[in-house]
């Protein structure tokens, strides 16, 4: 009974951010549709696009799908930075009324030094995945 009613806050939660990643990528398509509808339009670039240049088949089409893949990316970036983040949030809230405001300031302080430290520790992946595909190369 006692976990029904502690799992409700998480459940409201998820639920608010869904709502609000879809709201969210309805107002990124409808504003970036509208804006790349009135540049297509003008100055007759859908006629020069359909007509003359016969390279892009379909515009209209091809801009309408890719307006929506974008705006459901960057609503979905939203909620993927949002939930962490009301997640370090309340965790430092309660972490800081159980044990004191060092709790959490350890906590930052030790994510922070492990994060300076990996960073002089760990060699140079891009550097190594070059040389290995430049590797991989010389050898075909």
């Amino acid at each position: 009974m006692i976990l029904g009613l502690l799992a409700l806050p998480g459940s409201f939660i998820n639920s608010s951010l869904s709502y609000l990643t879809k709201k969210l990528t309805l107002c990124f398509k409808e504003k970036l549709s509208s804006n790349l509808n009135e540049r297509l339009l003008e100055a007759m670039n859908f006629y020069k696009i359909t007509n003359l240049d016969h390279r892009i088949s379909n515009p209209d089409q091809r801009l309408t799908q890719d307006v929506e893949k974008w705006a459901i990316s960057l609503s979905l970036l939203f909620n993927s930075l949002t939930k962490p983040l009301l997640d370090i949030i309340v965790f430092s809230k309660k972490l800081a009324e159980l044990v004191g405001v060092e709790g959490p300031l350890l906590m930052i302080a030790w994510y922070v030094f492990s994060g300076i430290l990996i960073k002089y520790i760990s060699p140079p992946f891009g550097k190594l995945a070059e040389i290995s595909q430049s590797c991989v190369l010389c050898e075909l």
